[in-house]
């Protein structure tokens, strides 16, 4: 799905450049994974359990990026990466091509700087363009931030 870049202002008045990721964002997109499952108990799995080679996150980006149904996008700030958003189909079925999986996860540094607002307002926006009536994400309930973002979102 095609995206065209852009650099908000955060509420702290740093910049915040929005993109579709690249073959050359992988190497920071793996660290991106074994970092933030490090900072948080709030995601699927731990550090040690990000196996992903080098070869197969530039694969996993060229698919992403040839997916009319789905779209990822990457967060940055001065320069460094603070994280990543997307979505994909939950299925092609008929009774369900209205619905996409979202996820977001950010940096722990960048917590708390709109970042996420931002990014995951971006990419509804890209869903709805794309024809999706129904965006789903799932979060641990304790995980208060998350729950406080997606509230203001409207889920």
């Amino acid at each position: 799905m095609e995206y065209t870049e852009k650099t908000v202002t955060l509420k702290s008045g740093r910049t915040c450049l929005i993109r579709r990721p690249e073959e050359a964002d992988a190497e920071a997109l793996l660290e991106y994974l074994k970092t933030t499952a490090g900072e948080t108990p709030y995601l699927i799995r731990g550090p040690e359990e990000v196996r992903t080679s080098l070869e197969e996150e530039v694969e996993f980006i060229r698919r992403n990026r040839d997916d009319p149904r789905g779209l990822m996008l990457l967060a940055f700030v001065d320069g460094q990466l603070a994280g990543p958003c997307s979505f994909a189909a939950v299925n092609n079925r008929n009774r369900t091509r209205h619905r996409c999986a979202v996820g977001i996860a950010l940096y722990q540094k960048f917590w708390g700087m709109g970042i996420g607002t931002v990014l995951l307002g971006e990419l509804l926006a890209a869903a709805q363009a794309a024809g999706y009536e129904q965006a789903e994400l799932e979060t641990v309930s304790t995980n208060q931030a998350a729950v406080g973002l997606y509230q203001k979102l409207g889920f």
